[in-house]
């Protein structure tokens, strides 16, 4: 059996104004061209649907039984194209978002809140995470996009530069360090430092930096999170090496920070996701939302 909307489009309308005229009328057909539409549909279905006078045209009692199920069948179809073009309106969806834990407790909250007011249907779900493991969040289709900072090369995944910021030293309150006019790498030379341990981008971000000043980077106290290399600062174990954008978390009585210079080490914080892939309308308006914030609002990392 071979049934087309268009059919059932002609017979509905055919039975609800009571007329080929005024049906073929509302679907910008000729009257044949519209009977015609019936007498396929009729066929197809092997009974009489509609009985036709010179005046006027009713549904038979076969019709009658089979309008329910037709005017069913093209209101969920309406339905369904109605929740699709709110879909690509960017009014609903899901957008997962993967970030490592600083970014997700400083960078993002303020992103995700604008993102929230301005499209209030479409849900946010956060995955904060250790930075390594955003872009297999990412490649796996877990989420959406991922923001962070990655190495270079992944050729599987499309990347967007949102920022960068250098790379700082965060030392205990009162420190030798606070009070230099300026902050060298080279200066850390017999300092205990605190760094994330191999394998992390930030260890070889602060390795650049040691091998520029002619140093070794031989940490006193490694930690995977860079929450904890604060604390240990904080109890005056060493100095730490981390994006600025940590320091929004220090504990400003405990600790101070400075950029390191000699060379200036930056880190690019993108936005990513699976190249080849189109983003979700929902996805593509929060990526879009991302840049639009970072460059109305972005000054830097901060100081202190």
């Amino acid at each position: 059996m071979n049934i087309t909307l268009r059919q059932l489009r002609a017979f509905v309308l055919v039975v609800e104004r009571g007329s080929f005229t005024k049906a073929a009328s509302d679907m910008h057909l000729t009257q044949s061209a519209l009977s015609l539409l019936v007498r396929d549909l009729e066929a197809a279905i092997g009974a009489r649907l509609i009985d036709r006078t010179t005046r006027s045209a009713s549904a038979t009692a076969v019709g009658l039984d089979f309008f329910a199920s037709a005017r069913r069948i093209l209101d969920d179809l309406d339905h369904a194209v109605g929740h699709l073009d709110t879909l690509f309106a960017k009014q609903r969806g899901r957008v997962v978002v993967a970030a490592p834990l600083i970014l997700a407790a400083t960078f993002l909250p303020p992103i995700l809140a604008g993102f929230r007011d301005a499209f209030p249907g479409i849900d946010l779900v956060l995955c904060d995470t250790l930075p390594n493991e955003v872009l297999p969040l990412v490649r796996a289709g877990t989420a959406d996009l991922g923001i962070g900072t990655f190495r270079r090369g992944d050729d599987d995944v499309t990347k967007v530069l949102l920022f960068r910021e250098s790379m700082v030293a965060v030392h205990p309150r009162g420190h030798a360090l606070g009070h230099l006019d300026t902050l060298r790498w080279a200066d850390l030379d017999n300092v205990p430092v605190l760094t994330v341990p191999r394998g992390s981008v930030f260890r070889e971000l602060a390795e650049t930096g040691f091998a520029a000043a002619g140093l070794s980077l031989e940490p006193a106290f490694e930690a995977t999170y860079v929450g904890t290399l604060l604390g240990l600062v904080g109890a005056g174990l060493g100095v730490a090496i981390v994006p600025g954008y940590a320091t929004a978390l220090a504990d400003t009585a405990r600790v101070g920070w400075r950029r390191l210079e000699a060379p200036v080490v930056e880190r690019e914080v993108v936005c990513a996701h699976r190249a080849g892939f189109s983003l979700s309308p929902a996805a593509e308006a929060f990526k879009q939302h991302v840049l639009e914030t970072v460059r109305r609002t972005w000054s830097g990392a901060p100081q202190g």
